[in-house]
């Protein structure tokens, strides 16, 4: 960065100061250093960015015939085709009347001077920002592919290696053909990242997810708090973003931590598939069911969705009675059976019928056979099928 009263750099990038540096003494590239009308120092301008004062527009400075008599009639033989004049009058000079003392709603140049404000910030302290990944982009010579985020008119570049981590097993990818597989399956997820450069020239910035979670992890794994207890801790009921959905499972961000939910700990009623349920960038709740921080370098953590909330089947066993027949939704078919989501909130497992298996999805009616309490399930057979339309 360029020290103040110095011009900025000649390649227009600004980039994260080095540990030692003071803070205090640098400053981003400053704007024109054009005198003023008034012939004002630029010292009293803003050195972030420069923001012409308003003044009132006329008509006569929008319309060049605005004052000017119209010509008559009689002067020509053909009349004179009328052609429209575009209005283009920049926001910034346009007097606005508040309804209160002061504006409450941001113009489009003041919300891009705070969205590069933050960019400045985060570049200078750490401090890291909260997006959505909007964009994933193939390398163009088969490189690694990258992450894009748009904060407000500057595009934020995540190489893949700064934002996940490659599983052991690659299954049969290159490691670019996994992180573009990885990226894709995050679009639209909510992520924290720190900014790492600013280029003004071309209006990129590169950004880092992995520093941002390094640093949420200290925060909330490792350091303690006022009352020498952890923030994260078993047993918490927390809230989680959910970063990525394959068929077998989430994946949830939980205070820089990547963690996977598995089918099974996703609902107390079966899920067949956990896309139709769940979708990246979604918040959700999860309780911690397991936390090993021995390792500070590799903390585990294991989470639950179903523990969070009561199980529907506790109380629709009371209910149900040996023999009764009840109505329900066919949700899967495995192996060992078919499994009906009852519309009075059990889980019934039946036997496959003589005659042709109902399809996902179908109605269907079902007779109990038997109910236990210790387990908490419920079976039966199907007596009675519906096909949906």
């Amino acid at each position: 960065m360029a020290p103040r009263g110095k011009g900025p750099p000649s390649d227009g990038v600004l980039k994260a100061p080095e540990p030692q540096t003071d803070l205090d003494q640098t400053q981003v590239t400053p704007a024109s250093a054009e005198p003023s009308a008034d012939n004002t120092p630029d010292s009293q301008t803003d050195p972030v960015m420069k923001v012409q004062p308003r003044k009132r527009v006329s008509a006569r400075d929008v319309l060049p015939s605005a004052g000017k008599a119209a010509p008559e009639a009689e002067a020509t033989e053909e009349p004179v085709p009328r052609t429209r004049i575009k209005m283009e009058v920049p926001m910034p000079n346009t007097e606005i009347l508040a309804i209160d003392d002061e504006l409450g709603v941001q113009t489009e140049l003041e919300k891009a001077r705070d969205k590069f404000l933050d960019l400045i910030e985060s570049l200078k302290t750490g401090r890291y920002l909260t997006d959505r990944i909007q964009g994933v982009e193939k390398h163009s010579d088969g490189g690694m592919p990258r992450a894009v985020i748009y904060h407000g008119d500057y595009k934020v570049i995540l190489m893949a290696s700064m934002v996940v981590d490659l599983p052991r097993d690659l299954r049969d990818r290159t490691p670019n053909e996994m992180y573009l597989y990885m990226l894709q399956k995050r679009l639209g997820s909510e992520i924290d990242y720190v900014i790492k450069g600013i280029d003004q020239n071309t209006g990129l910035a590169v950004g880092n997810r992995k520093e941002a979670m390094a640093t949420k992890r200290r925060h909330y794994y490792l350091n303690l708090t006022r009352e020498g207890t952890f923030r994260v801790y078993e047993g918490l009921v927390c809230e989680a973003r959910v970063t990525s959905v394959i068929p077998d499972g989430i994946f949830v961000e939980l205070f820089g931590i990547d963690v996977y939910i598995p089918l099974r700990e996703l609902s107390h009623t079966r899920i067949p598939d956990a896309m139709g349920y769940f979708e990246p960038g979604d918040r959700i709740l999860v309780k911690i069911t397991k936390l090993d921080r021995s390792d500070p370098k590799d903390i585990f953590v294991a989470a639950s969705v179903k523990q969070v909330a009561t199980n529907p089947t506790e109380k629709a066993l009371e209910k149900i009675d040996v023999g009764g027949n009840y109505a329900g939704t066919v949700t899967m078919i495995d192996k060992s059976g078919i499994f009906v989501q009852l519309d009075m909130g059990a889980e019934c497992r039946c036997k496959f019928p003589l005659r042709a298996r109902p399809p996902i999805d179908a109605r269907v009616i079902v007779t109990i056979d038997g109910v236990s309490m210790e387990t908490k399930s419920v079976w039966g057979k199907i007596t009675y099928v519906t096909i949906p339309k």
